[in-house]
């Protein structure tokens, strides 16, 4: 960053009341998002009748969620304890805010990917039927899935290499003015966006594409409305994680430019941003609704009761039910 990064005196003074209530409102967004994230997940582990690696993908899915909002939650709730705390009393270490972007980046990274890996699962499924991929074949693939998130954030815990900083002694933001190798920072930072966001989501758009496309060419199976879901159900995650792809570019952008006001735009892009992936599983998978339904009103199944097949719910159609 250069100088204009820095919140200058017209600027909205962040040491203040109203920095403290917009950051415990973007707490309250992510606690409530992680909520519904963590039950959900209870929820798909309970849908016996859904393929169990795809029940991994899905999880994996919300799991990264969870990491890139604790790392959002971290930084808000500070701020808002700081605020608190007055300007006279000690700031936290500067290397504590390197920690909560490098948690952030990693889960933002592993978001697309994890989406990425439920999409070729999608496909492999339609292609090869539903045992084409086995736990094993999951549980490698995830364990990949995160190293490449880890390995392409370590760069923000680099001194020298990266630097951050409480602005105005309360907010958590990258700072260039104190980067010593600021092009090495320049580039990371490009290697990150690249293999952390533009390709996974190239995957997550081409796949949903190709697997419709495969259907709708080849010759009609018994399985055709399972994998149609599938196809449906991929295009629509693809959708919530084009808005998850702007809720952590954003605040990447605004890292360039920031004075107070882009702070408030990068929080609030950064804590909204968790709220469409469950919101789209839980409209559009049936079973998740079913065991949510029993979760919360405690009911349990007979003794001879059959698991329900794994369906969607497309919302606003008349054909409200296909199987999976």
């Amino acid at each position: 960053m250069n100088n204009t990064t820095l919140p200058q005196e017209s600027d909205r003074p962040l040491d203040s009341p109203g920095f403290s209530a917009y950051s415990i409102l973007m707490a309250l967004i992510i606690l409530v998002a992680g909520v519904a994230m963590g039950v959900i997940v209870v929820a798909i582990g309970r849908a016996r009748s859904t393929p169990r690696s795809l029940q991994l993908f899905l999880i994996n899915l919300l799991l990264a969620g969870l990491v890139m909002g604790l790392g959002v939650l971290f930084i808000v709730g500070t701020s808002a304890v700081l605020v608190g705390m007055g300007p006279k009393q000690p700031r936290p270490p500067r290397y504590l805010c390197r920690v909560y972007i490098w948690l952030f980046c990693v889960g933002s990274a592993a978001r697309p990917w994890s989406l990425a890996a439920f999409s070729l699962s999608v496909l492999a499924i339609v292609r090869f039927g539903k045992k084409s991929i086995s736990l094993l074949h999951a549980a490698v693939i995830i364990t990949i899935l995160w190293l490449v998130p880890i390995i392409t954030s370590l760069f923000i815990m680099l001194p020298y290499v990266y630097e951050a900083q409480f602005v105005q002694g309360v907010a958590c933001f990258p700072d260039d003015n104190n980067t010593v190798f600021i092009q090495a920072r320049h580039t990371f930072t490009a290697i990150w966006v690249t293999v952390g966001g533009l390709i996974p989501m190239t995957v997550n758009i081409a796949v949903p594409i190709i697997c419709l496309c495969y259907i709708k060419k080849n010759t009609v199976t018994e399985d055709v409305q399972y994998r149609k879901g599938l196809s449906k159900l991929s295009l629509f995650l693809m959708l919530g994680g084009a808005i998850n792809m702007v809720g952590q570019l954003i605040p990447g952008i605004v890292a360039y430019y920031a004075a107070a006001p882009g702070l408030y735009i990068a929080y609030g892009f950064a804590s909204i941003s968790l709220l469409p992936t469950p919101i789209i599983i839980i409209a559009y998978l049936k079973p998740v609704q079913e065991q949510l339904k029993k979760m919360f009103t405690c009911s349990v199944s007979t003794a001879g009761a059959k698991d329900s097949t794994w369906t969607t719910s497309t919302p606003g159609s008349n054909e409200t039910e296909e199987k999976l």
